[in-house]
Order: structure tokens, then sequence, then C-alpha cells
């Protein structure tokens, strides 16, 4: 294996993992269920506000679930290319002497 390829591989693995615990984190600076919004006075504006909140509290948890997507993304790239180092390694050892050749 190549010394600057491994830092590659572990610099996915490393980036997975942080985007995993900030989408934890951005998911938990905001309360899980929606606050209730101040009455203003008019049921027009209230169903509007009220509307206005629920929809800010879905996109959150909806970022939220693509910083985490992105982490996993992040995990499945550091694993194909461990699996492909592993298996030019192979390759290589394989070339290099024939006779381990099953």
């Amino acid at each position: 294996m190549s010394g600057g390829f491994q830092v590659v591989i572990s610099d996915l693995q490393a980036a997975a993992r942080t985007f995993h615990a900030e989408a934890h984190t951005f998911e938990a600076i905001m309360p899980m269920t929606c606050p209730a919004p101040p009455d203003s006075g008019s049921a027009a504006f209230n169903g509007s506000l009220s509307a206005l909140m629920d929809a800010v509290c879905l996109l959150h948890l909806q970022i939220a679930g693509d910083i985490d997507d992105n982490g996993s993304k992040l995990q499945t790239a550091h694993d194909t290319y461990a699996r492909t180092e592993e298996s030019l390694t192979a390759l290589v050892h394989q070339i290099s002497n024939p006779s381990t050749i099953r």
C-alpha cells in the first residue's frame, strides 16, 4: 500500500464519523416538537405562523438527515476504496509471484 493513499482512506473515515456526529449535534439544537407560536389575535395569521413554524421544524430535521446521509456516503467511499486497495495489493502480489495464484 502506498503511504499517501492510506491517509486518504483514513481521512474519509474520519470525515464520515464527523458528519454523523455533527448531524446529531445539529438535530439536538432544536426541540423534537415544534414550539407553539404566540397568539397574535388573528386566526388567519396564527394559522400561517403555525404552518411556517412546522415547515421550519421539518426543514431542520431534513437538514440533519442530509448531513447524516453525507456521512454515510463518505463511509461508503471509504469502504469501496479500502476494498479496491486490498484487491489491487493482492493482484500485484499475484503478478509478482505467479506461483501464488490459485
